[in-house]
């Protein structure tokens, strides 16, 4: 019975790594269908992302509070240099920003369930959308959009964040399995 219930693990673990793989590979098909969009495509989609955010602002008015007024002044001044830049801007620096951040957490929850070692999951979900990032914006150049050092940063940072909050949930599901076993 014992190795029944192991094989059977061992097969729900397998059958979960070829899913997170695909689930990576999915994320690097996503950023690459992005990236190769020609400029007006990208200018119409980020147009239509900012009429939404509108829409959704016009019913829930978070853009006039103070926190989204601090964060949105922050990120201005960190990604451009200056506050004074189009919320259309912000908002394409943000979907950047967004696809790097689930792309590092896919990649470092991915390499813990492979290897189960924290810092290979830490390194890698870092270092492959870094990576994939360089060479993103290259490819760019391919479909007469411009390329940027700062938008690779910008990648890099949205990486560097998604394999923090990977860690922090992994370190709160240890934290609360340890708790349990304590108050049995």
């Amino acid at each position: 019975m014992d190795e029944l219930l192991k094989k059977g693990s061992k097969n729900v673990r397998k059958a979960t790594l070829i899913v997170l793989f695909a689930g990576v590979l999915f994320w690097v098909a996503t950023i690459f269908y992005f990236s190769t969009r020609p400029p007006e495509e990208s200018h119409q989609q980020s147009s239509l992302a900012y009429k939404v955010i509108k829409k959704i602002d016009s019913i829930l008015d978070f853009s006039n509070t103070e926190i989204f007024k601090k964060v949105e002044r922050k990120l201005k001044l960190i990604w451009f240099g200056t506050e004074y830049v189009p919320a259309e801007m912000v908002i394409r620096k943000t979907a950047h920003f967004g696809l790097y951040f689930v792309f590092g957490f896919l990649v470092a929850l991915t390499f813990f369930w492979w290897k189960r070692d924290i810092i290979v999951s830490g390194i890698t979900g870092l270092t492959i959308p870094s990576t994939y990032a360089i060479f993103d914006e290259y490819n760019q150049i391919f479909y007469r959009r411009g390329s940027s050092l700062n938008d690779v940063v910008i990648d890099a940072s949205g990486a560097l964040v998604g394999v923090i909050v990977f860690l922090f949930l992994l370190t709160l599901f240890w934290g609360v399995k340890r708790l349990i076993q304590i108050l049995k």
